[in-house]
Order: structure tokens, then C-alpha cells, then sequence
């Protein structure tokens, strides 16, 4: 449970790559506050966390859109660098390696290579169009439309979703 629900009248500055300054209109002042998504895919503006080092909720914020400008830029600027999702576009070639899934996809930032460990829980059908895949670093790529795919990709993610 948070101890401060952030409401217009607070500042939120953004601090470094991920972090964010809580200046509280009572005269509280939270350092070092990670904001992180509570339903980053199905409600992402709305219920922001702030956490601290430790990954406790020091505050939330119920919808970004009633921050005020300053505030809700630094919050999505964090939300740009962590939640930067690849979108793949072609895959080009997936290997079962004992259980584990050697990917080789192009990406629209580029050619990538990674694995994923569990097949059932680290891939997503979200609807029936988007696949989030996340990867043994924890890393997420996504197909936003899977009918977007090429029929070669197509036939090698049909085989593991």
C-alpha cells in the first residue's frame, strides 16, 4: 500500500534515465522513485507507482492525464527508455534447444538474437492479433498483428503459440 497518493497539486521531476523526484505539496520530498506501470498492456495510464530502491510503492498515481505538464512529461520520459518495446517484423529462424527457443528476428531497431526459457509462460497471446514475447534476459519484444507477419514467419511463431 502506498503511503502518498500523488494528486495536481505535487511536482514530479525526472532525475535520471529511470528516476523520478517526488516533491509533495505538504513539503515532502521522495528521491530516487522508479515509476513503474501497474497495467502496462491493458490500462497504461493509469495506476503509476513510484517505488524506492527497495521496490516499495512510496506514492501512486491514479490517471498521469491529471498531472500537470512538467510532472507528466517525466514520467513518460522514464516510461519511453523502460518500456521500449521492439516490434518484430520478420522472424527468421527459431531452434527448440532442449526446451529452450533460440530466437533470430528482425526488429524494427534491428537484428536480434535471444532465447526464451519457457515457451508457456514467457510467451503472450494478448488478443488474437498481439504476442509479447519476453526473453531469458527479460527483455519483451512484441508482434503487434500477427496477420502483418510474412507467411515464413508466420508458419515458425504458429508452431510455438
Amino acid at each position: 500500500m502506498s503511503k502518498y497518493m500523488v494528486s495536481n497539486k505535487d511536482k514530479i521531476e525526472r532525475t535520471d534515465t529511470y528516476l523520478v523526484k517526488l516533491i509533495c505539496s505538504n513539503g515532502d520530498v521522495y528521491e530516487s522513485l522508479e515509476p513503474r506501470r501497474l497495467f502496462p498492456m491493458s490500462n497504461p495510464e493509469n495506476y503509476i507507482t513510484l517505488l524506492d530502491g527497495k521496490e516499495n510503492e512510496i506514492a501512486l498515481v491514479k490517471n498521469i492525464s491529471e498531472l500537470d505538464a512538467e510532472s507528466r512529461k517525466a514520467i513518460e520520459d522514464c516510461f519511453y527508455e523502460y518500456y521500449l518495446i521492439p516490434e518484430i517484423t520478420e522472424i527468421i529462424h527459431i531452434d527448440d534447444t532442449s526446451g529452450v527457443l533460440k530466437w533470430n528476428v528482425r526488429t524494427d531497431r534491428g537484428d536480434v538474437k535471444f532465447s526464451v526459457q519457457n515457451r508457456h509462460s514467457d510467451i503472450k497471446v494478448t488478443d488474437r492479433k498481439m504476442i509479447v514475447i519476453r526473453d531469458s534476459n527479460d527483455n519483451r519484444y512484441r508482434i503487434t498483428d500477427i496477420s502483418k507477419l510474412d507467411k515464413h514467419s508466420l508458419k515458425k511463431i504458429m508452431y510455438f503459440i
